[in-house]
């Protein structure tokens, strides 16, 4: 994912000095081909031929430069979940590529409690599907990997994701494992809700319909240098990343009317209490 950031970050850079992949490729004694790769994230970059790329694109100041090769190297370390590549759907690991390298993810989800905030009960249901019994090897994986993405709402290296959800009142009533894991679900969202990096909103019933309509949609924001935005559609079968300016503007407008609609965050939290006493752990 960061050689995605970083290719597609360096094509804008060299676009924005009105530069062909020729140009830059004449710099680095190389083909073309090789500066495409580099661009569309499929190869990476020397930390040398970084500095060459950024003095022909005209980035002068350290800090900014500082930030450009950090970057690059961090595109080649090992990530946690790489030993399990052979376990997990490509897009799922897209995802948690996503959620390990952004700074910022905001979304709605209409109708279920989002991974990043489920207890292993509920996300053990969620992972079941409505069937009961043990769960196999491929579940055990996804359940782990699941409470490990969560780490990132905590971390300290980088800092702490920064989270804004707004949830439809649908998700903190659906009865995902019965009522006693709902329960215990909702006082998880209640306590996360304290995080100073957590924002978390309910879109009641009542507030009808909304701009984007009843589908779930995520925001992840990359930090500086590379200021770039990825939409996540999701839906039962297949996952869609969406990265151009068009695309994250909508949906980011998409968000804001959201977040206009839904209670403050003190109101929701105030619901989701509401709910969970009204349910018993039968």
């Amino acid at each position: 994912m960061r050689k995605r950031v970083l290719g597609t970050n360096l094509r804008r850079l060299r676009e924005e000095r009105g530069l062909f992949l020729e140009d830059a490729a004449e710099q680095l004694s190389c083909h073309a081909a090789k500066v495409s790769r580099i661009e569309s994230g499929r190869s990476g970059i020397r930390q040398l031929d970084l500095k060459v790329l950024l003095d022909l694109y005209g980035v002068k100041d350290p800090a900014e430069r500082d930030g450009w090769l950090a970057l690059a190297r961090e595109s080649r370390r090992q990530r946690w979940w790489r030993v399990l590549e052979d376990q997990l759907p490509q897009e799922f690991l897209d995802l948690i590529g996503l959620e390990d390298e952004v700074s910022e993810c905001r979304g709605f989800q209409p109708g279920i409690v989002p991974g990043l905030f489920q207890t292993e009960a509920y996300a053990t249901a969620v992972i079941q599907g409505g069937i009961p019994g043990p769960l196999d090897d491929a579940q055990k994986t996804k359940v782990r990997v699941r409470m490990e993405r969560q780490k990132a709402l905590t971390r300290t290296d980088p800092t702490p994701l920064k989270v804004w959800m707004i949830l439809g009142e649908a998700a903190l009533r659906q009865q995902v494992g019965g009522p006693g894991v709902l329960r215990a679900q909702l006082l998880h969202l209640v306590e996360l809700a304290q995080l100073p990096n957590v924002t978390l909103q309910v879109l009641p019933f009542t507030a009808g319909a909304c701009q984007g309509g009843p589908y779930p949609f995520l925001i992840y924001s990359f930090p500086p240098p590379a200021g770039l935005e990825v939409v996540l559609l999701e839906n039962f079968a297949s996952h869609a990343y969406l990265e151009t300016r068009e695309d994250t503007a909508r949906l980011g407008g998409a968000f804001d009317h959201l977040r206009a609609a839904a209670l403050s965050a003190m109101e929701s939290e105030s619901r989701i209490m509401g709910i969970a006493e009204g349910l018993t752990d039968s």
